[in-house]
């Protein structure tokens, strides 16, 4: 790993959630830079995409329940054969989170 892929995720260890201009501007490297860190880091296990840590960890919005859940409330209807929540993560398009990043639990032991 470069010294700037050890910054990044050194700045991602150490806060909640950043845009990637905020990491670039903290860190003074270019968007192709933190693209090439990005690739970097996933490659050895620090960070992975969100859709990767859904499926890991079952968590899928893509998966569709067929019922209601306590957890969606009272804007919750459906039956059997349809579910529809206005609260839920049942109605959040992938292309809201296809781009998160996840920090890996190795970076948090590594890094923290």
């Amino acid at each position: 790993m470069r010294d700037i892929d050890i910054k990044v995720i050194k700045f991602l260890v150490s806060g909640k959630a950043y845009s990637d201009t905020a990491i670039m501007k903290n860190i003074g490297i270019t968007y192709d830079d933190l693209k090439t860190s990005y690739e970097i880091l996933t490659e050895n296990g620090y960070l992975e995409n969100y859709t990767d840590y859904l499926l890991r960890t079952k968590n899928s919005f893509n998966t569709k329940n067929t019922e209601c859940s306590s957890s969606c409330g009272k804007n919750c209807s459906g039956n059997d054969e349809k579910h529809s929540c206005s609260s839920c993560s049942n109605n959040i398009p992938e292309e809201d989170y296809k781009n998160i990043k996840v920090v890996t639990e190795k970076a948090l032991k590594e890094f923290e």
